[in-house]
């Protein structure tokens, strides 16, 4: 099972108040099955998670039915040729074209649509804070029985590793360990990382995920590289800026998946912000980089 699927299985159950593990499965088992009969990505589990939310506020006991009208209007969002009755065909028949297409008429009144993408990134966050709270969510009978498979998904992601010397190739062996199939590009400066990604941008290459050393921020602005995770996300404020082409329609597109890996942080940190290029998405503890290193390449393949 995707670890997404496991996300969105813990959004809905805090969304709901029913924080039980069988609720967790039962959720989780849903998202799966859609996954999986509609082929969707991150970016698609990502989108209807994010139209599912008011409609399940709405529709609390038809949480199922309320998801799977998040699944339509997610995928009718990022994908041409999409259509309702290929939830009838491929994830359930348990409600009828019917019944799918009157609710969908009703969500179009219920869901913002408006800022999608700074919302989009988001929900992307939130999601990918549950998927690495998962271990110390949810027992482990639950772990066995939701069968989680990391790094299942066959890609090639390429990812920009930041670093000073001593940590680039403990770095790259973790993406490497975490993906095999990762193509993996490496910098020593964030001067370097910038015109790198711009090079990217024009050559149309795609960069889903990339790696900063906070020490290099801390040089940056010739500041002690001890900071609190706020103060860490401050700090990659300009970086990430700076990341932005001026095509929004490429950013959105191509926008990577920035994590800065830290010794001074004990624990994982998001930002939730809505502002998409103010600062970066994760701050990892060093001491957990190789641990929770899969969890986040599956969730960046956006």
């Amino acid at each position: 099972m995707h670890c997404l699927s496991i996300a969105s299985g813990l959004a809905m159950a805090r969304l709901l108040g029913r924080s039980t593990a069988h609720f967790v499965k039962q959720a989780a088992e849903i998202v799966e099955r859609a996954r999986v009969g509609l082929v969707m990505g991150p970016s698609e589990l990502t989108a209807a998670m994010m139209f599912a939310q008011p409609l399940m506020k709405v529709w609390p006991q038809q949480w199922v039915f309320a998801y799977l009208i998040g699944v339509d209007l997610g995928m009718k969002h990022l994908q041409d040729g999409f259509f309702i009755s290929d939830i009838v065909s491929f994830v359930t028949d348990g409600f009828s074209l019917q019944e799918l297409k009157q609710a969908e008429r009703q969500a179009f009144g219920m869901v913002e649509f408006g800022n999608f993408h700074k919302r989009f990134f988001s929900f992307r966050n939130a999601l990918a804070s549950l998927a690495v709270e998962f271990p110390m969510e949810v027992p482990q009978s639950i772990h066995l029985q939701l069968n989680l498979v990391v790094g299942e998904e066959a890609s090639s992601p390429h990812v920009l590793v930041v670093s000073c010397a001593e940590t680039m190739s403990d770095w790259c062996a973790d993406v490497h360990a975490a993906n095999s199939d990762a193509i993996v590009s490496t910098s020593s400066s964030l001067v370097d990382a910038l015109r790198l990604m711009h090079q990217y941008y024009r050559a149309g290459t795609r960069v889903s995920l990339i790696c900063v050393d906070s020490a290099l921020l801390a040089l940056s602005m010739h500041a002690a590289d001890d900071p609190a995770s706020a103060e860490i996300f401050a700090r990659s404020h300009r970086f990430c800026q700076q990341l932005e082409p001026t095509d929004n329609l490429s950013f959105f597109a191509c926008k990577p998946f920035v994590v800065v890996i830290s010794t001074a942080v004990e624990e994982a940190a998001f930002s939730f912000s809505t502002e998409r290029g103010s600062a970066c998405d994760c701050i990892l503890p060093a001491r957990l980089t190789s641990q929770l290193l899969p969890t986040i390449m599956d969730i960046c393949e956006l």
